[in-house]
């Protein structure tokens, strides 16, 4: 009976070291976690991050999913050349910095033991942040891109107003104003005349018309 126990407490032993074999390394508290400086060069309209790689495995995280978050948060695309990482568009060194905390904060850092041995996973829609060191879960998510509201014009293409002509213009076009939107209308060439215009084309805050009959 003695000799069996010995053996099943062997055997415990042995799944218990092959368990911890796998798991991967915790950094102790005392180590401290640091993400290499970003090695930024431009070259041309590109911003090159030639230690790209290097950033992407200390922050334990796929490349592509860093490069996507720079790309979205600093408003360029994004490419990847590993070992480099490339921004179409021109970053300073003090930006990408600055992106890569922010993504370490939001995809790396446990909030509740502070330490970066976490990994992403789905839970359906979600995607959760999960500590290998205490345990810990978090939801994180990925921020929309807010479009911004165009102003709404006072005139529509297509559509006929009856405007004032109230100067011409150096073409022979008629200048006429809607809520302070200034429309260029051909074929009026009358200072004071109201005329019926169709709109053709509106760019910015100018508009482009005929008189129609």
């Amino acid at each position: 009976m003695d000799a069996a126990r010995v053996v099943m407490a062997a055997d415990y032993r042995a799944l218990l070291d092959r368990a911890h074999a796998r798991l991967p390394p915790v950094r102790v508290a005392t180590e401290r976690f640091q993400i290499p400086d970003p090695d930024v060069m431009i070259d041309g309209k590109n911003t090159v991050i030639r230690n790209f790689k290097d950033i992407a495995d200390v922050l334990r995280r796929e490349p592509d999913h860093v490069m996507g978050y720079l790309a979205r948060e600093l408003g360029a695309p994004g490419v990847l050349d590993l070992p480099r990482g490339v921004l179409k568009s021109r970053a300073s060194r003090e930006q990408v910095a600055q992106r890569l905390r922010e993504y370490a904060d939001k995809y790396v850092i446990c909030s509740e033991c502070q330490r970066p041995d976490t990994h992403l996973a789905k839970d359906g829609k979600l995607t959760l942040l999960i500590c290998e060191a205490c345990g810990a879960q978090r939801p994180v998510t990925v921020r929309r891109t807010v479009e911004p509201v165009k102003p709404k014009t006072p005139v529509v293409v297509g559509e006929v107003y009856r405007l004032v002509i109230e100067d011409v213009g150096r073409r022979g076009d008629g200048v006429a104003k809607r809520e302070g939107f200034v429309i260029f209308v051909t074929g009026a060439t009358q200072r004071g005349a109201a005329v019926n215009a169709k709109i053709t084309k509106v760019l910015g805050n100018n508009a482009y018309a005929i008189v129609q009959p």
